[in-house]
């Protein structure tokens, strides 16, 4: 069974087995296991191809050589391989620039699901961050803490799922767009038109010109009752359109849908604080 490699190191990768065989900037790649062999086209000395069999012989120094050998089940792909190993030969040239033969292995797999957790945290977005202390600190909390550890567990376990609806709710019915231009938005004279990319009546796009005089061609999610709108003075293409009752239609019918179940998801958290409160 073999695959293929995209991107600019594109080529025959040769899976037989727990070994994989495949060539990558320059450099033959050669894993048996969780140990990767990595010899710089340098280091090749010989390929043989011989019908489902493939052998290189690869020099670490001047007096030893070691000899890899694989078989698969397609000649064709062998042979393919082969002409790439060969292609990357060149010579070892002067001994101080002499490329060094390179052994990697591979942690086990809980080891290589920790370091992998480990460098989201450290060096992945904020939310991973959040996700480690809610997991560290929230569960001795929920069982420590005075009360129904029950409930505080099962609060501790519905509560991501409770704002994460709450806060789809908040971007379907664009409840954090109303509140941000409520607060700093700037209203001005607009002009509504057909939205001539798309084929639903009701969609259209607005024309506006801003405070410093810049043409900006927005699409409001609904269309206003006044030809007047409201832009973000940060980003004029967050425009809102004022609405009389259509904004709360859309708001409440997605509250319906998520933020109904946002709510009650959320509501064992507040059923817990309010019994750790001392009354």
């Amino acid at each position: 069974m073999g695959e293929s490699k995209s991107g600019p190191a594109a080529g025959v990768v040769l899976a037989a087995g727990r070994t994989r065989v495949w060539v990558e900037r320059d450099a033959l790649h050669w894993r048996r296991g969780r140990t990767t062999v990595v010899a710089p086209g340098t280091l090749i000395r010989r390929v043989e191809v011989d019908g489902r069999s493939l052998t290189v012989s690869v020099s670490e120094d001047t007096r030893a050589e070691v000899t890899l050998t694989v078989r698969h089940r397609n000649r064709d792909m062998v042979a393919a391989l082969g002409a790439e190993i060969e292609a990357i030969i060149g010579d070892a040239g002067p001994s101080g620039n002499r490329p060094q033969l390179r052994r990697l292995s591979a942690r086990v797999w809980p080891l290589r699901v920790a370091a992998g957790l480990r460098d989201r945290v450290l060096h992945g977005s904020p939310r991973w961050r959040r996700a480690l202390w809610y997991v560290l600190l929230g569960l001795p909390l929920a069982v420590w803490l005075p009360g129904d550890d029950l409930l505080g567990v099962f609060a501790w376990l519905s509560l991501p799922a409770g704002v994460a609806l709450l806060r789809l709710w908040v971007r379907m019915a664009e409840v954090d767009t109303w509140w941000l231009l409520r607060r700093r938005g700037v209203t001005v004279r607009a002009r509504f038109a057909p939205d001539p990319d798309s084929e639903a009546v009701n969609n259209c796009v607005v024309h506006f010109r801003t405070l410093d005089g810049q043409e900006v061609t927005a699409h409001p999610s609904l269309r206003g009752h006044r030809d007047e709108i409201r832009y973000d003075p940060q980003d004029p293409q967050r425009v809102l359109a004022p609405t009389r009752v259509a904004w709360l239609g859309v708001a409440l019918a997605a509250f319906m849908v998520t933020g109904i179940w946002g709510v009650a998801l959320c509501a064992p958290a507040v059923l817990w604080l309010i019994e750790l409160l001392p009354f």
